[in-house]
């Protein structure tokens, strides 16, 4: 996921509701937009939600794919990011032609739209071998009401990159970034300057992506919080977990003034022209930062909290098949997506974006420990990997991330208290599970 997942749910459900009908299936059975010609050979509408380099690797997959077989031609077309692809495809359903294949995130929502084909389908009357080496918490984003709806595909977790040059400049160790968050406040102290005696700094400490409610969550989480309970309609950030977490926050940027505040929009410009020391951003973002960066770039686990555990919550996309009333279609679909998952594409996309391998051993793959050696900056994804854990996609999830992002602004502007923040992320986000409810 360059990006975690960012899609606004409110969107989707006023889409879902005009694609949908009462009983919770689609008023017409829309139709996919392959074909098969006379000769049998099946032509595949393929959308996908990755641009720059990432959006060129998957085509440059899709090609690998149509070049390795003659059966079946896939055409592949960028919709735009998550939530653009999202709405396309909703309103794809209810204009009733849809793609057969495509890659976007939080893609288990698509369920109760009534055009996804699980990929549990797929797999029941076969070895298991097309998810076989896959890492758990991949399978279980992809899962929801104990079915396994999409395919692991394109995931990233939150690091923190850090400019070696300035850590020198300030006397921090390069080779030893920040492990826990008392380390992480204390270099973003010696970080922040202010070389005009202004009282604004000209050099920042630390910052983060404008994503906040992905750090935020994976603070919260590896506090021992958790973001919902575990019949996904009550919201548990506004728990004494996730409160310490926000007031954390809050002193970074206003007792500490290591963070300016609510300025997440222009982190990544600023980080990139040495305006800032520190950055939590995705590990998908590893080969622009490199491209971007005209100092020596480092990068590290996302620190600890206490004696806690780390928790990272993944983000990314998925490959997902939908329905056709052609037999060959959907085995065309299914082969082009294990294709695209398999360990081959798996290495192809991780050594070629910031994306994570899919596959458990992946790290002890002879290629990819060449590319690690080579590629050290790509060493702290695959080390986080051990501490991926999975938000689970529920109803208002769009909802919720953009009440935690609101929260952050509140705090940093001192619009509100940590408590007060939450406590109206959690009534928000709950008022409209509950309006979706009725």
């Amino acid at each position: 996921m360059k990006k975690h997942f960012l899609l606004s749910l409110a969107l989707v459900i006023v889409l879902l509701s005009s694609a949908c009908g009462s009983g919770g299936g689609a008023t017409s059975a829309p139709t996919g937009g392959g074909s098969v010609d006379a000769d049998g050979h099946v032509t595949l509408e393929f959308w996908y939600s990755l641009s720059g380099d990432s959006g060129q690797t998957v085509e440059d997959l899709v090609q690998q794919f149509n070049e390795s077989q003659d059966n079946i031609t896939v055409v592949a077309t960028y919709q735009g990011d998550y939530a653009t692809t999202m709405a396309k495809l909703y309103s794809a359903i209810a204009g009733g032609t849809i793609p057969n294949v495509a890659q976007v995130g939080g893609a288990p929502l698509l369920r109760d739209s009534n055009v996804m084909v699980p990929i549990a389908d797929f797999l029941a009357d076969t070895d298991g071998s097309a998810i076989s080496g896959i890492r758990q918490v991949f399978l279980d984003y992809n899962t929801a009401d104990g079915v396994l709806w999409s395919m692991p595909f394109n995931n990233s977790l939150p690091i923190l990159y850090y400019n070696a040059d300035l850590f020198t400049a300030a006397g921090l160790d390069p080779a030893a970034p920040p492990q826990n968050f008392d380390e992480l406040l204390a270099a973003a102290q010696v970080l922040t300057v202010d070389t005009t005696g202004s009282g604004t700094p000209s050099q920042w400490g630390l910052n983060t992506r404008d994503d906040t409610h992905w750090y935020l969550s994976t603070m919260i989480l590896s506090n021992g919080g958790q973001i919902v309970n575990e019949t996904l309609d009550q919201m548990q950030y506004n728990n004494a977990e996730g409160v310490a977490m926000l007031s954390l926050w809050n002193d970074w940027v206003n007792t500490y003034q290591v963070m300016p505040p609510n300025q997440h929009n222009e982190s990544s410009s600023d980080f990139l022209s040495g305006r800032l020391g520190m950055l939590f951003s995705s590990s998908a973002t590893v080969l622009s930062m490199e491209q971007g960066a005209n100092f020596t770039l480092g990068t590290t686990v996302f620190p600890t909290i206490g004696d806690s555990t780390l928790q990272l919550p993944i983000g990314g996309g998925s490959m997902a098949i939908f329905t056709s009333d052609n037999q060959a279609i959907l085995d065309a679909s299914w082969q082009f997506v294990q294709f695209m998952s398999s360990q081959d594409s798996s290495l192809y996309l991780s050594t070629h974006t910031g994306y994570l391998p899919i596959y458990e051993d992946a790290a002890n793959w002879p290629e990819m420990q060449t590319f690690l050696s080579e590629h050290p900056n790509r060493q702290a994804a695959i080390d986080s990997l051990q501490y991926a854990v999975v938000i689970p996609i529920f109803q208002a999830l769009g909802t919720s991330d953009g009440a935690l992002r609101q929260a952050i602004e509140q705090v940093e502007l001192q619009a509100a208290t940590p408590q007060e923040a939450m406590d109206e992320a959690k009534t928000n986000t709950e008022n409209f599970i509950a309006q979706q409810s009725q």
